[in-house]
């Protein structure tokens, strides 16, 4: 007993040699280290019954039974027993290390001492010409070039069904593995589901992991999943993100949903959304954020450093430090380091520098760009007409809204001798 397609039809028999039915199903019961082959599910002229595989003896061709057919044991399934046949062959199933769905084509056996263990489950075309009853075809290959199908079997412990037909046994899911996957790994998963599909695996993962995984998928996926999703969950994911992420996100959905899921958002965290949504996504306010590190100038290097200490979790990125007045207003920028190279007793006021290149919320992504390639930015502070710091655009931010050829074409600019984030002709 080898595969799941290689015991199915089988003409069991009783003591007498008398034919009782054939296999229609094999089921399979939770233990360690893997599951084991409880029971046969054998379709005669009345209907089906579960045979215990204690009872069985396998034989060349065909299973018998060591008693007559009017004396057949009878095996009752128990909560957790999966039956083989009806809720995993042909399912589609994630396959965490290939990052990518598969349909099951055959389940693999592993024979123990005295009993038969699920090993796991066959994607591979192999297994799909089993199933139809055509690995001759295999055999007659190999003649000719050496294992030209070669088997893909999936560890049972990484399987994961995603659609299990009403009523059946949910299959273990290992949702700590997919999780530690990392997040654009997982979005190119949930890529390749169906709507339902998408659903059951984010609303099984955590919310920090969730809050990642949705900003790597396509725009369409991300307003499928939060339309399906119930508002308070979404909000809840959302607020995980950043700002930008989140306007992006919503400002693709209906209004009717927007407002529902703003609605159960954190008023200040809501509140940031709603201002983004408010720019058009041709411009640099569509782009920013309004997570940035901002400073005092009569602060010293060492009490910075302190500062970001404390401050570095709940920002998302360090590029740079905006040093701004009480009013909000811009005054200058400190790039990470020069600040850690600095005199532990140096004031901000001695590191910045007063001319810095900005953009405003209108600013177009065209000028934005040109920008960011002119000076080789990290990130770019973005500014109101009275110079109060609205937020920033990061780098990575502006890749994703710029094409690669765009950056390619780029000339090269000669490297000054301070931090690029200062343009001498530029400004404030």
């Amino acid at each position: 007993m080898q595969y799941l397609t290689q015991v199915l039809g089988r003409p069991v028999v009783d003591s007498s040699g008398e034919q009782i039915g054939k296999v229609r199903d094999v089921i399979v019961s939770p233990a360690e280290p893997l599951p084991v082959v409880s029971a046969l599910v054998v379709k005669n002229g009345t209907g089906d019954i579960a045979i215990p595989w204690k009872q069985v003896r396998e034989e060349v061709g065909r299973f018998s039974l060591p008693v007559s057919k009017t004396r057949l044991p009878r095996y009752r399934p128990r909560n957790g027993d999966i039956f083989l046949k009806r809720d995993v062959m042909d399912r589609q199933i994630v396959d965490v290390h290939d990052h990518r769905m598969v349909r099951v084509n055959d389940v693999r056996f592993v024979e123990a001492p005295g009993e038969v263990r699920l090993l796991g489950v066959d994607a591979s075309t192999r297994g799909l010409l089993r199933e139809l009853g055509i690995e001759w075809l295999v055999r007659i290959a190999g003649l000719v070039v050496k294992n030209p199908l070669p088997e893909k079997v999936i560890p049972w412990s990484d399987v994961q069904t995603l659609d299990q037909p009403s009523g059946s046994v949910k299959l273990k899911i290992p949702l700590e593995k997919l999780s530690r996957l990392h997040p654009s790994d997982i979005a190119e998963i949930i890529e390749q589901m169906n709507p339902v599909q998408r659903a059951d695996v984010i609303e099984s993962l955590d919310i920090e992991t969730a809050a990642d995984v949705i900003p790597e998928a396509s725009p369409e996926t991300q307003a499928e999943i939060m339309e399906a999703m119930d508002a308070a969950h979404a909000s809840d994911i959302l607020e995980e993100m950043e700002p930008d992420e989140a306007a992006d996100i919503l400002g693709d959905l209906s209004e009717e949903r927007t407002e529902a899921i703003l609605k159960e958002m954190q008023p200040e965290e809501a509140e940031d959304v709603r201002e983004l949504l408010a720019y058009s996504d041709e411009t640099a306010g569509g782009l920013m954020t309004p997570d940035f590190v901002s400073i005092p100038a009569d602060i010293t290097a060492a009490q910075t450093i302190d500062y970001l200490r404390q401050l570095a979790p709940e920002v998302e990125t360090i590029y740079y430090l905006y040093v701004t007045r009480e009013d909000n207003q811009l005054v200058g920028v400190v790039s990470l380091k020069d600040l850690i190279l600095a005199p532990p007793d140096k004031p901000v006021k001695e590191l910045m520098v007063t001319r810095v290149v900005h953009a405003h919320p209108e600013t177009g992504l065209r000028e934005v760009a040109e920008l960011f390639k002119k000076y080789n930015l990290l990130a770019l502070p973005v500014v109101n007409f009275d110079n109060e710091m609205e937020g920033i655009i990061t780098v990575d931010d502006m890749l994703e809204c710029v094409p690669p050829q765009a950056w390619r074409s780029k000339q090269s600019v000669r490297k000054a001798d301070h931090d690029p984030i200062i343009a001498d002709a530029a400004a404030a």
